[in-house]
C-alpha cells in the first residue's frame, strides 16, 4: 500500500491518475486518493485475498494492445495473492501453506509449491495481462533477491516444475489434501518458463 501511496505522489499533474487496487496486510493499509486497497491476511491465506487476487486478474484480461500494467511487488506477496488453481479450493491452499511454514522449507521451496498450487503466481498474472506491457517494481525480501521467489513471481517465469513441488512436500513429508496430490500429479499446465514468448513484454 506505501508502494502505491509513493506511485499516486510521483505521478506527473498532466498524466491521468494510476487506476487499480492493492492488497496489503490487515493493519497496514494507506490512504489513496485512485487506488483501490484491501486488507488480507499473512501468513496464511483467506478470502479477502482471494477476492483481491481474483479481481487483479479481472483487470489483467481487460488490458489491450498499447496498455500498461504496473505491478508493486514485496515482502508478503506470496500469502496475499492467493487464487488456488482449478480443482483446488482456498482451505487445500491454507493447509499446505500451513504444513510448509510449520516443516522447516525456506522460502524458494514453500513458493515453488505454491506457484503450482495458484492460478496468478509464477508468471501467470503476466500472460493475463497479454498484450499489455507489464513492468514490476519489486522490493526483496529474500536472500539472493531473486525475482521468480518474491512474492512467488506473479509476472516472471518459472524454473521450477509440478515435479519440483511435489519432490519439496515429499522431502518434508507433507502429506497433503487430496485433491493437492492429484492437482500435482496431473496436471498439464505448467507455470510459464525462461523463453516462454507470452512474457516478452514483461519488464522485471
Amino acid at each position: 500500500a506505501a508502494m502505491a501511496q509513493a506511485l499516486e505522489m510521483a505521478c506527473p499533474p498532466d498524466v491521468p491518475a494510476p487506476q487499480g487496487l492493492v492488497v496489503t496486510r490487515y493493519g497496514h493499509g494507506a490512504m489513496l486518493e485512485s487506488i483501490e486497497c484491501i486488507e488480507a491476511s499473512h501468513p496464511l491465506p483467506d478470502a479477502a485475498g482471494r477476492e483481491a487476487a481474483q479481481r487483479m486478474v479481472d483487470i489483467a484480461h481487460e488490458l489491450g494492445e498499447g496498455d500498461q500494467l504496473l505491478c508493486l511487488l514485496s515482502g508478503c506477496g506470496s500469502a496475499l495473492l492467493t487464487l488456488p488453481a482449478d480443482g483446488l479450493t482456498m482451505a487445500d491452499q491454507q493447509a499446505v501453506s500451513s504444513a510448509l511454514l510449520r516443516s522447516g522449507a525456506d522460502i524458494a521451496d514453500i513458493n515453488c509449491v505454491r506457484k503450482h498450487l495458484s492460478a496468478v503466481k509464477g508468471g501467470q498474472l503476466a500472460v493475463a495481462a497479454r498484450p499489455a506491457r507489464v513492468t514490476t517494481l519489486m522490493i526483496s525480501d529474500v536472500a539472493g533477491d531473486d525475482p521468480a521467489t518474491i512474492a512467488s513471481g506473479p509476472t516472471v517465469a518459472d524454473p521450477t516444475t509440478f515435479g519440483d513441488a511435489r519432490a519439496i512436500l515429499d522431502r518434508f513429508g507433507i502429506d497433503p489434501p487430496t485433491a493437492v496430490r492429484h492437482h500435482l500429479e496431473s496436471s498439464g499446465q505448467e507455470t510459464p518458463k525462461p523463453g516462454d514468448p507470452r512474457l516478452d513484454g514483461v519488464e522485471n
